[in-house]
């Protein structure tokens, strides 16, 4: 068959990769266009016009990073060469090691080295006809893809346009969008000469202080993300999108103060926000077959893009083989439970932690409390103590197991909260906004 990718992304990247290697051709339409032949730094210096959150940090969860192992070893091996890391769970195992913990595993690198590897690797296979600098139009009358004035036929039209970009004359998908309930204000950082990632119990230095999170993310070639995430009808915090607020802010919080010190690493780029966040699920829309964040996006914070995008070319690619004559119907019917079943933890677990940002009452200690944090937060502030609970969480959160897995485990659950009752309530790792607010205010960094 002829698939006509519209999107050079992951997931067109990905998909028009998948299902060449499984015998069909591809035409990939990208109206950017990056030089497939060029080194890796030169992914850095693009202009992504489509991808506002380009820069922003990204990771191939367990189930990405064993997905490029089995079916694209190749792109693996030039992100390797290029820099990127292997961060490996089984090092926060207490016991033996078990059948399955090889794929506890990360991958961490900035997103545009991931594309560099992935358009590198599209752009040597013999059944993908790559075109960049084209603008994708919308459909004709018989379906096909209208790309600057032109239809580009096509047996399969896949859409990978991801979640912000819609042409005008682009059908429109079902799914009403669910608000995260946050801001997010990244800066990321090169690690100084002799200076090492700092440890965590589980993955990597994360926290809450009850009206603010943060998050870290490693990169490649040393490098790693700090954001700071905020609740987004914060207006006072929004102060945290320039640097001097951002940096005063991280000098109170536990370890973002290290993180952030002049002496263990430099900034490399400024604070970048991203706001306007929903979780969307597009998985019943049957206008057109689409893949990655065009079919399901939830909150960034889960890092689900990159791995989803893999098994949605996956999918893509084993569903022309079982059903060439009901192609969109196998693919749905694939990585469409799996998709919806984690827009629904997404927007459950957005959910409990704005109402803990607004100082309602929540319970994330129990399972009978507010249950996806409990899974989530709990689980991970537990996993440190536990061989069991650490595999299951990783799973869990990795994409390595379905959500059922951990959902059905009454034992697992009472484990998790025997756990954190003898842990006890932790220890916010910064001030109270308060204090943090009049930090700013006094170095005049409020507005």
């Amino acid at each position: 068959m002829r698939f006509v990718v519209a999107g050079g992304g992951v997931a067109g990247l990905a998909s028009a990769l998948a299902v060449a290697r499984a015998g069909h051709d591809a035409v990939l339409l990208e109206r950017d266009a990056p030089d497939p032949a060029g080194p890796p730094e030169s992914a850095f210096a693009l202009e992504r016009r489509g991808i506002p959150h380009y820069f922003q940090p990204h990771t191939f969860l367990p189930r990405g990073r064993k997905l490029l192992a089995e079916w694209a070893p190749d792109v693996l091996a030039s992100l390797a060469q290029a820099g990127a890391t292997d961060q490996d769970l089984t090092e926060k195992l207490h016991g033996p090691r078990e059948p399955g913990d090889e794929d506890l595993l990360y991958l961490w690198a900035r997103r545009p080295l991931i594309e560099w590897a992935l358009r590198r690797a599209v752009a040597a296979e013999p059944g993908v006809d790559l075109r960049g600098g084209v603008h994708v139009d919308g459909l004709s009358e018989d379906g096909s893809v209208v790309a600057d004035g032109q239809p580009v036929p096509g047996d399969v039209v896949v859409d990978a346009l991801g979640r912000y970009r819609r042409p005008p004359a682009w059908p429109k998908a079902a799914g009403e969008p669910t608000d995260c309930g946050a801001v997010y204000y990244c800066r990321y950082f090169r690690l100084r000469p002799g200076a090492e990632y700092l440890d965590a119990p589980v993955l990597n230095p994360r926290g809450d202080l009850g009206y603010l999170g943060f998050n870290t993310f490693r990169g490649d070639n040393r490098t790693f993300a700090v954001i700071i995430l905020t609740p987004s009808e914060d207006r006072e915090l929004r102060a945290l999108r320039s640097e001097p607020a951002w940096q005063a802010a991280c000098a109170r919080i536990t370890p973002l103060d290290v993180m952030t010190a002049p002496d263990f690493a430099e900034p490399i780029t400024g604070v970048m926000p991203m706001g306007g966040l929903r979780n969307v699920d597009h998985t019943r829309s049957t206008a057109l077959l689409a893949v990655g964040d065009a079919f399901c996006h939830t909150d960034p914070a889960f890092a689900y893009g990159l791995s989803f995008a893999l098994a949605h070319s996956r999918a893509l690619a084993d569903a022309a083989a079982e059903a060439p004559d009901d192609l969109g119907a196998c693919f749905r019917a694939k990585a469409g439970p799996e998709a919806r079943e984690r827009h629904a933890l997404a927007c459950g677990i957005d959910a409990g932690r704005s109402a803990r940002w607004r100082g309602e009452p929540v319970n994330l200690a129990r399972p009978d409390g507010d249950y996806p944090l409990f899974s989530f937060a709990g689980a991970l502030a537990a996993a440190s103590h536990d061989d069991l609970v650490l595999r299951r969480t990783i799973r869990r959160i990795g994409l390595l197991d379905r959500v059922a897995v951990f959902d059905e485990d009454r034992a697992l659950h009472d484990r998790i909260a025997e756990i954190l009752a003898a842990l006890g309530p932790p220890t916010p790792p910064g001030p109270p906004r308060d204090e943090l607010l009049a930090h700013l205010r006094e170095r005049h960094l409020l507005g």
